[in-house]
């Protein structure tokens, strides 16, 4: 009886193997079958996929290479869209149509940023400085201090977005320090300046990275 089950189950596991196997030689097989022209256009869906599920963080300054990039594959696959069947023309003229409507809403750095996260940020970023107006010229340079140990502790998984944030809290921690700047000292001030390149410094290279990654898309 117990051979009989393990029998059972071992002819279970093959059948199964075997119908993987069989569906993977398909998908293998129907590849094969696609013509160029839809080959093309099954890169071209997965590639507008990709476009439109980080439409949120793109930048409007990364849009001419993605428009550059998209104009290339469409027109390759305009110049064989004859071969296409009926209902590859039709998806390749709506994946134009959802181009279009992409291209036409605000980039992530064109939407104005909210004053509540503003201050969720200030929160996250300065900790017990997050009252930006109140930070006497005593504690200026440690809220910078704070503000720099936040931002190189979250930046890695930081999108262009959130470093439009942190570049604004910069800015209003700037007008605060302005406002006490004859109270500060020297070794202030070069820390202070020290740590706002600092800033900079980070998000120029991180900017670099998502254009280097965008191109290789």
């Amino acid at each position: 009886m117990q051979k009989g089950k393990i029998i059972g189950l071992v002819l279970g596991i093959i059948t199964s193997f075997s119908s993987v196997s069989w569906a993977q030689e398909q998908e293998k097989t129907k590849a094969t079958q696609e013509s160029p022209a839809e080959q093309d256009l099954r890169n071209f869906k997965e590639w507008m996929k990709t476009q439109s599920d980080k439409i949120a963080t793109t930048t409007r300054a990364e849009w001419p290479t993605i428009k550059s990039d998209f104009a290339r594959q469409a027109n390759k696959i305009e110049n064989s869209f004859q071969s296409l069947s009926e209902t590859s023309q039709r998806d390749f003229l709506e994946l134009k149509t959802r181009f279009q409507e992409l291209e036409a809403k605000p980039m992530a750095d064109e939407v104005p940023l909210q004053a509540e996260e503003v201050r969720l940020r200030e929160k996250e970023l300065l900790g017990s400085f997050g009252n930006v107006q109140n930070i006497s010229a005593i504690h200026m340079r440690e809220a910078y201090i704070r503000f720099m140990q936040n931002v190189r502790a979250k930046r890695q998984a930081w999108t262009s977005r959130d470093w439009d944030y942190a570049d604004y809290i910069l800015q209003n921690l700037g007008k605060r320090k302005a406002a006490v700047e004859e109270k500060l000292t020297t070794l202030d001030e070069i820390k202070i300046r020290t740590l706002i390149g600092e800033f900079h410094t980070l998000r120029s290279g991180q900017e670099f990275k998502e254009q280097q990654k965008a191109r290789k898309q």
